[in-house]
């Protein structure tokens, strides 16, 4: 009888022992699943950190621009920039290339005239002024036949 008693524990305790790593081996897969998924979590939390940063940056800066574009000294450099507005008692003084200098061809060959550049602003209109178009790199275009 004792043969029988020993033979019916030893199949108990493999099937416990089964079952205990089955559950084991389960829950180190759970572990792995969630500790990954907690990376993923706390990646797109410092990305979103970042991001709530870099806005509050942006913020920041747009509202010094904001007051700035509310001060009297905005309006009076736009005034002076935009408009060519002067003070009282100042004088402003605009270069302009006229449209001779400018259109006068350079160099003529085949279909092909070379001209001097057209002032874009007032930097490259006083350049033309002082030191005329053959001192700044010249543009090609082609003439209609």
């Amino acid at each position: 009888m004792k043969s029988k008693k020993q033979g019916f524990r030893a199949p108990v305790a493999q099937f416990v022992a089964i079952i205990a790593l089955s559950i084991s081996i389960f829950l180190v897969v759970d572990l792995g699943r969630r500790a990954a998924a907690n990376y993923r979590v706390q990646r797109e939390a410092e990305r979103l950190s970042q991001e709530v940063e870099q806005a509050r940056l942006e913020q920041q800066a747009l509202k010094t621009q904001l007051e700035y574009a509310q001060s009297d000294l905005y309006v009076e450099d736009m005034a002076r920039q935009e408009l060519k507005w002067a003070r009282p008692g100042e004088t402003v003084v605009v270069v302009l290339a006229t449209p001779e200098a400018v259109a006068q061809p350079l160099q003529a060959t085949h279909k092909t005239v070379i001209v001097g550049p057209v002032a874009q602003t007032t930097a490259q209109a006083w350049w033309l002024l002082f030191f005329g178009p053959y001192a700044t790199p010249r543009y090609t275009r082609e003439v209609p036949p």
